[in-house]
């Protein structure tokens, strides 16, 4: 997932794996979470603190992505946090999971969650309270104020209307371009426009990885690419 240093002899990659894990060995009992979480001692939390929401985001689409090409059902969304536990060693780490989508400050009345464990880490760990989550939403925001939500694994974008995104532009061609998900976010492809695709007014030549507040310009119509 990162190709850096960290304070910790945990990896990304490890936390990758023993979610995918998780999600098998759940969907072969039948029923599969939305809702996880990742334990491990202060100290390793620590040292992904500059880079924990990008980490957390590459979680929730490694995840996300292997439901849908396994055809695991989840429900809402899933979501993934990391939890600082001291109960457990440094340089180990423990993932759970819940038959219930994790809350910050969940009401008095709701019922604590069902979990399963993996078993990465024998210790027992506490019960998930008030974790950091992070939802990962993004949409393109089209000159004129509407909002398109971004949905699935790819949006079309052009002047036909079979596309998910229609411009009245006569410089968009029928089937512009498409905006698509993979691992390392969201990506602008030109799909063999006649007028090309620019990010920021540059043009691209094929494809391109989008961050929040890009300006998308097909033909000469514009849109924002947001993220939340």
């Amino acid at each position: 997932m990162f190709a850096r240093a960290y304070a910790t002899s945990i990896r990304p990659i490890s936390l990758g794996r023993e979610l995918i894990g998780l999600l098998d060995l759940m969907a072969t009992k039948g029923t599969v979470s939305n809702a996880y979480a990742i334990f491990l001692n202060n100290d390793d939390l620590v040292a992904f603190a500059d880079v924990e929401q990008h980490l957390v985001r590459e979680l929730i689409d490694a995840a996300t992505r292997h439901c849908m090409q396994l055809g695991y059902p989840h429900g809402d969304p899933i979501s993934v946090v990391l939890q600082a536990d001291d109960t457990i060693k440094s340089g180990t780490f423990m993932v759970k999971a819940s038959t219930q989508q994790v809350f910050k400050n969940p009401p008095a009345e709701t019922k604590p969650p069902i979990v399963q464990e993996s078993t990465v880490q024998s210790e027992p760990t506490p019960p998930i309270v008030t974790p950091k989550a992070l939802a990962v939403n993004a949409a393109l925001v089209l000159a004129t104020g509407q909002r398109f939500e971004l949905t699935g694994d790819s949006v079309k974008i052009g002047r036909h209307e079979s596309c998910s995104v229609v411009f009245a532009d006569s410089n968009v061609s029928r089937v512009h371009a498409q905006l698509q998900h993979d691992l390392t976010g969201w990506l602008v492809v030109d799909l063999g426009s006649t007028n090309g695709v620019k990010v920021n007014g540059t043009k691209i030549s094929k494809e391109k990885l989008l961050v929040d507040g890009d300006e998308l310009t097909f033909g000469t119509s514009t849109a924002r690419f947001v993220t939340s």
